[in-house]
């Protein structure tokens, strides 16, 4: 009777060990698939931002961008205008009725008001309607070695996946300007970069759209020292 107990309490025991080996297994079997799929689920690291640019909307950037917008897509205009006035103006020496002398002196030195001091009427006409000036808006330009993505008081307002998007890139003596292909266009003055250097951002922008960065100056010197090395390269070719 004693040795038939103690085979029965031993194999009861080794019952009770091999379910306890089947029961541990399944949970090792779910500790590693939870493991396996918190891996899948790990967030993607942060992009490095190579250059950051805060800037606002004021004065110096509205008037930057209007006298841009001219020197580029309107360059003859302010001569035109101011020779029109002088075309008009000057035939009032000549008029012998007082009423008409008055009428071309008075619309010709209009036009080349006009002509000369359009940009800064632009400026006040702009500073009224727009509301980010008012607001002191913020915006925030970021570009990592991939994309760009433009922010507006915290808010992404443009994102660019891919630099192609950007359409081309100017610069002069203050600023960067960038126009994309969705018709966005920014102003980028170069003394508000927070990351990176200022100096080396037109051949990033080179390195990865394959738009030259070109030069607008709005100096007289530089214009001319602009036509003198273009004279200069033209004649080597």
């Amino acid at each position: 009777m004693a040795k038939n107990k103690a085979r029965s309490n031993s194999s009861a025991s080794k019952s009770g060990q091999q379910k306890k080996t089947q029961n541990n297994k399944p949970q090792n079997n779910k500790v590693q698939s939870a493991g396996s799929k918190n891996a899948d689920k790990a967030p993607d690291k942060p992009k490095e931002v190579l250059y950051q640019i805060k800037t606002k909307r004021d004065s110096g950037v509205l008037k930057a961008y209007i006298t841009f917008t001219y020197r580029v897509f309107h360059p003859k205009v302010t001569a035109r205008m101011v020779l029109y006035g002088l075309l008009i103006f000057v035939p009032g020496f000549f008029v012998k009725a007082q009423t008409l002398k008055i009428v071309l002196w008075a619309v010709g030195a209009l036009v080349v008001l006009l002509g000369l001091f359009r940009q800064y009427i632009s400026l006040a006409l702009t500073k009224r309607s727009d509301a980010d000036y008012r607001n002191g808006t913020e915006f925030v330009y970021e570009f990592t070695q991939n994309d760009a993505s433009f922010y507006r008081d915290g808010e992404l307002s443009v994102y660019s996946s891919k630099y192609k998007d950007i359409d081309a890139v100017f610069h002069d003596e203050d600023y960067y300007y960038l126009s994309l292909t969705s018709r966005e266009f920014f102003v980028i003055p170069k003394d508000r970069f927070t990351i990176g250097d200022q100096s080396t951002f037109g051949d990033f922008m080179y390195s990865r759209c394959k738009k030259v960065c070109r030069w607008i100056p709005q100096k007289y010197s530089n214009k001319l020292r602009k036509r003198q090395a273009q004279r200069t390269i033209a004649k080597n070719r």
